[in-house]
């Protein structure tokens, strides 16, 4: 399957990799420096996160005025009725980026209606960026690697984030699972063939958008525990969350029907 931008679409390549190198300049001086406060759903925030909004949010407003944007850290959305909308995290990862770990970064998602069209994603720490556009899936600048024909067993693995309170992660059989902090980077791992699956606690809009014309063009799927499916326009209802408080899981159909299978 693969997901194309509407007509006469208009490239933001070169303004995202321009941005993410702003981007950096803003983040990498504060890399482990900053303490964390907590926000009221639990997660974190730093200054870095709020800088790195408020500056994302400028430039994108001044390249696509026509454009909404939904930010994490902006209490209200630009233009919240728009046809296409930005789906921004500016800092996915906050908790290892105040403890000065490696995984972390922006995530800009492009949506027309509830459609995800275009994803632009960077993380300064481990130097890799990822582009989607017109069908196109790139990582720094050249096509996406493939998944693998042919994996070792002690290879396999599930990344994982949040959700130790409702599922026994004992059931999960044959896979190694990792959690490094980053959804989008989660998500990023599996459209490049690096891991087989990811499980995901409840979340937001901002938090999958950037990632799921990659992971979509592959032809995985997004199913909640009970089986059901994303359905991305619920999420772009305020508060923007999970209209369902139970984990996702994004993978191959197959993968993703077995392990439901297992854990349920």
């Amino acid at each position: 399957m693969t997901i194309h931008q509407p007509p006469g679409s208009t490239s933001h390549r070169a303004f995202a990799e321009q941005l993410f190198r702003e981007y950096e300049d803003i983040t990498l001086p504060l890399h482990g420096r900053l303490s964390a406060q907590d926000k009221r759903d639990g997660s974190a925030v730093t200054e870095a996160d709020q800088a790195a909004s408020a500056h994302v949010l400028r430039r994108l407003v001044a390249h696509t005025p026509d454009i909404g944007v939904i930010s994490e850290e902006e209490a209200e959305s630009y233009l919240p009725a728009a046809q296409r909308q930005w789906a921004i995290d500016p800092l996915d990862g906050t908790a290892s980026f105040a403890r000065g770990l490696p995984v972390w970064g922006l995530g800009m998602g492009l949506i027309d209606g509830a459609i995800p069209v275009s994803g632009y994603l960077h993380f300064p720490v481990t130097r890799q960026t990822f582009i989607y556009e017109d069908g196109l899936a790139l990582l720094n600048g050249a096509p996406m690697p493939a998944r693998p024909e042919s994996l070792a067993a002690d290879t396999l693995n599930i990344m994982i984030t949040a959700i130790h309170d409702v599922i026994d992660v004992r059931r999960i059989e044959g896979y190694r699972l990792h959690n490094l902090g980053s959804n989008l980077y989660h998500l990023m791992m599996l459209a490049a063939g690096r891991c087989d699956t990811i499980i995901t606690g409840p979340c937001y809009l901002w938090d999958l958008a950037p990632a799921l014309p990659f992971t979509r063009a592959l032809g995985h799927v997004e199913r909640y525990l009970d089986g059901s499916p994303l359905a991305l326009a619920d999420l772009l209802k305020p508060d923007y969350g999970f209209p369902v408080r139970q984990p996702m899981l994004i993978g191959p159909p197959e993968i993703v029907e077995a392990l439901i299978s297992r854990l349920t």
